[in-house]
């Protein structure tokens, strides 16, 4: 039988056929040992059963609630009920999520600044935290106000100064939040010679860095620079560099970049 057939089935599985999880820290022995004889007190019936993912035909792999599997194990039991569920990354993920065993990570690409706040005071909230002092109003608004499509880590927050350090603060941030990497942009248009380029295709080019963002050049104004590098004189031009002296947010830096779609 394969793992499709039983899933969402709740069965009463030989423990011997039933892997345990290999990161689960159990609780005091006495907690432990409590449990077990409840457990026994109701003819060893576990009513919480045990989630469990099926890894091959008639071997099973615990994936949540891995309390009641230790408590049985201890109780001495020879099966246990037990839940199956779909043997996929997000399914499992779900499963340990709703049984309190794993926090949930919000994405902070696209939350809000509310969603932000709430975030930073839980985990400021928690015993021992390294955000524990931080004005989450300040951070949340701060960080809000970055654009935060392009982040590849959390590392911008350091420099918003909203309470934020590298080190304990941000890896504790980092538990709770992750990024979504943005798309890969479209294949860039064919380079042109900047001598020969019209306007139009001057815009077009200068559209694509700003619209995705690439090189710094999500603060120029495509439209602007085109139109004043369309009526300049290029027929002497020896490179790009004439650019940077048309006061259009291009430098030396950003001229690196055109290179890339443009040629002399």
């Amino acid at each position: 039988m394969s793992d499709f057939d039983n899933v969402g089935q709740l069965m009463c599985l030989p423990l011997d056929d039933i892997l345990p999880a290999d990161h689960y820290s159990a609780p005091s022995r006495y907690i432990i040992a409590a449990a077990a004889d409840a457990l026994l007190k109701t003819e060893g019936h576990n009513w919480i059963p045990l989630i469990v993912e099926e890894v091959e035909d008639y071997k099973y792999q615990a994936v949540t609630n891995h309390f009641v599997y230790v408590v049985a194990a201890h109780a001495g039991l020879e099966e246990l009920w037990c839940l199956v569920i779909k043997s996929s990354g997000p399914d499992i993920e779900q499963a340990r999520i709703l049984a309190g065993e794993v926090t949930p990570k919000i994405d902070l690409t696209t939350a809000t600044r509310e969603t932000i706040q709430l975030v930073l005071k839980h985990l400021g909230s928690q015993p021992g935290s390294s955000l524990k002092g931080v004005d989450t109003t300040i951070a949340a608004t701060r960080i809000a106000a970055e654009d935060r499509t392009t982040w590849q880590d959390f590392t911008p927050i350091v420099k918003l100064k909203c309470g934020i350090t590298k080190g304990k603060k941000l890896d504790t941030l980092a538990a709770a939040f992750y990024l979504s990497p943005p798309p890969p942009p479209p294949e860039p248009p064919s380079t042109i010679s900047i001598k020969q380029a019209s306007e139009q295709e001057i815009f077009e080019r200068l559209n694509y860095l700003t619209t995705h963002k690439i090189g710094g050049f999500d603060t120029v104004d495509p439209e602007k620079v085109s139109k004043l590098v369309a009526n300049a004189n290029r027929s002497k031009w020896k490179s790009l560099n004439p650019i940077t002296k048309m006061d259009c947010e291009i430098d030396a830096a950003k001229v690196k970049t055109l290179k890339a779609l443009f040629t002399i």
